[in-house]
């Protein structure tokens, strides 16, 4: 990829550069991030390059990253027009990347404080639209009807830990814990790479885990697979997509975890251990939920009565 800085003169990331964005994209899939996520990162990759070439008249090298680099390409996007939700994303990208690279050691600690200290262009909040009561208990029907063991295991699991689905498909078989009574999961941040929340599971999905389990067997690996191993974001897209349109309701795997959320606020839950529950970096994006569960009545509950509760260092919080 070759860029024209504003001297003229053509320039193209260093080699070092795009092999380590190859490692970055590589790393992705591994984490079975959907194709579409994937590409949107590299055409955000591609046009930051190509801006930080011109603007700053050197190739880019994310060693060299800054928050004045930030804070400059967001407001060139904002001359230009862009959308406030297009111009965060790609600040979201930018933070993503740079704290994977600092991971590997190839951005300075302080570099990487000053990029994730950029602010985000304001924008009117969107209320995150959980299922109702009625949708929840049409789309249940459906699953239980129609769905095999590990379909039903991955829709309860969505459903009771608000889980992204990119969480959801890094999980590893090692990550379930069941007992008799108790179970919980393991979740990698995506944020740091490092294990730090536990989730208990209410009665159905720890009896969807298990039965799905039963027919997978326990080898080590991960933990929901297809016909050619891991699944990925997309696939459990698809699948979701399958069951909604038996129910003939609307859902992601976003609306799920909107509806776990919705329903933990509707039964008392607190606001900051939901946050904590999410993975949520601010209080302030948690608290756009309780907008939501004010303005429904029909905000729906888990499909278990049992709240879930983060575990830490032995102890349950919550």
């Amino acid at each position: 990829m070759k860029t024209r800085t504003r001297d003229g003169i053509m320039s193209s990331p260093p080699a070092d550069e795009q092999a380590r964005f190859a490692d970055f994209v590589a790393d992705l899939e591994r984490r079975g991030r959907a194709p579409k996520t994937i590409g949107s990162y590299r055409s955000d990759w591609v046009g930051f390059t190509e801006w930080y070439a011109s603007a700053r008249g050197a190739p880019f090298g994310l060693e060299r990253l800054n928050g004045d680099d930030v804070t400059a390409f967001r407001d060139h996007l904002q001359a230009q027009g862009m959308r406030p939700a297009t111009v965060n994303r790609k600040l979201v990208f930018l933070k993503r990347y740079a704290a994977w690279g600092r991971s590997r050691g190839d951005l300075a600690p302080p570099r990487l404080g000053a990029v994730r200290g950029v602010d985000a262009v304001p924008q009117g909040p969107r209320e995150p639209r959980g299922l109702s009561d009625l949708e929840l208990r049409r789309f249940l029907r459906e699953v239980e009807r129609r769905a095999g063991p590990r379909d039903q295991a991955i829709i309860y699991t969505l459903l009771e830990t608000g889980l992204r689905v990119s969480e959801l498909v890094a999980l590893q078989v090692d990550d379930i814990h069941l007992g008799v009574k108790s179970g919980a999961l393991t979740v990698e941040d995506e944020r740091t790479q490092a294990r730090c929340r536990r989730l208990t599971l209410g009665v159905n999905g720890r009896r969807k885990l298990r039965r799905y389990l039963n027919e997978r067997g326990e080898e080590p690996g991960p933990l929901f697979v297809g016909e050619r191993g891991a699944l990925t974001a997309n696939a459990v897209q698809r699948l979701l997509r399958k069951y909604c349109g038996f129910a003939k309701v609307k859902a992601s795997p976003g609306t799920l975890r909107h509806t776990f959320a919705n329903g933990f606020l509707a039964n008392e839950g607190d606001l900051v251990e939901l946050a904590d529950l999410l993975g949520h970096e601010s209080l302030e994006t948690t608290r756009l939920y309780l907008s939501a569960v004010r303005r429904s009545a029909a905000a729906a509950p888990p499909p278990t009565s049992e709240r879930p509760r983060v575990v830490a260092g032995g102890g349950e919080r919550g």
